[in-house]
């Protein structure tokens, strides 16, 4: 979503971050993550999709790096990418926008990538095109995309950080406000209630983003994710990100392995 300038109110607010290293386990068929397969090779835009899959059970996509200066999303999918689990299947495309990453920028060659979604129409460019064929290739039963607002929703003019918008199909509205209270809960330092997790409105299909068209073709849960990089540094954004995304895949049965 897109975040323009905001009205900063600086508080005597700060924390000492942490970010956490993923370590391989368990067994020799879940060692660490190898790509599955690569979209548009040989261009500029190639981008790794890996694939874990382990029997029979639901199956989730993550998606990181669609705005190319968010870094806590595509450092966060990409350490979730070697995550181990305990049935189903984990799809995850770390780096959506390898252009973006590169120049850490918002946008690519041809403008904002999560615009180029439109319900109900073909995505509207040859890397938006690709990424559908992964959703299609898939099909998953819950799609994640970890992004990165500047300041705080409610708080920031224009800003929407630290919400988790759920589409409106299944029980992705209620997930989100369960993984909003387990966050605050156990994840968020009690001193700092500014940066509490909340649930956005729900996502219907109107606007040309990727989890919009999830909503609006598809009908299926999925999330936008958004923490903030107003006082809060990026270890633990992506420290966060991941335990937002852990918690969510878990209530969709996507179970991350124990002891990792």
């Amino acid at each position: 979503m897109r975040r323009r300038a905001f009205l900063t109110k600086v508080g005597a607010l700060s924390i000492a971050g942490a970010s956490i290293s993923v370590v391989g386990g368990g067994r020799a068929a879940q060692t660490a993550a190898e790509p599955a397969y690569t979209i548009l090779s040989e261009t500029e835009h190639a981008t790794d999709v890996f694939v874990r899959e382990e029997g029979n059970g639901p199956t989730a996509l993550v998606v990181g790096g669609m705005h190319g200066d968010e870094e806590s999303g595509y450092r966060a999918a990409t350490d979730i990418a070697e995550w181990q689990i305990s049935g189903g299947t984990l799809v995850v495309l770390p780096k959506a926008n390898q252009v973006a990453i590169q120049a850490n920028s918002r946008e690519g060659e041809n403008g904002d990538l999560n615009r180029q979604f439109p319900p109900g129409k073909e995505p509207e460019t040859e890397l938006a095109r690709a990424i559908w064929d992964v959703v299609s290739r898939h099909d998953p039963d819950v799609v994640l995309d970890l992004h990165r607002s500047v300041g705080i929703y409610g708080y920031h003019e224009s800003s929407v950080g630290q919400v988790i918008w759920p589409t409106d199909a299944g029980k992705a509205s209620e997930y989100a406000k369960q993984t909003a209270e387990y966050l605050n809960e156990s994840v968020v330092p009690w001193s700092m209630p500014l940066h509490a997790f909340r649930r956005g409105g729900e996502i219907t299909g109107s606007s040309p983003m990727l989890v919009h068209k999830i909503a609006g073709d598809l009908s299926k849960p999925g999330y936008i994710f958004e923490t903030t990089e107003f006082f809060i540094d990026p270890g633990t954004r992506v420290r966060w990100t991941k335990k937002a995304a852990e918690a969510l895949l878990s209530r969709h049965g996507i179970e991350r392995r124990k002891g990792q």
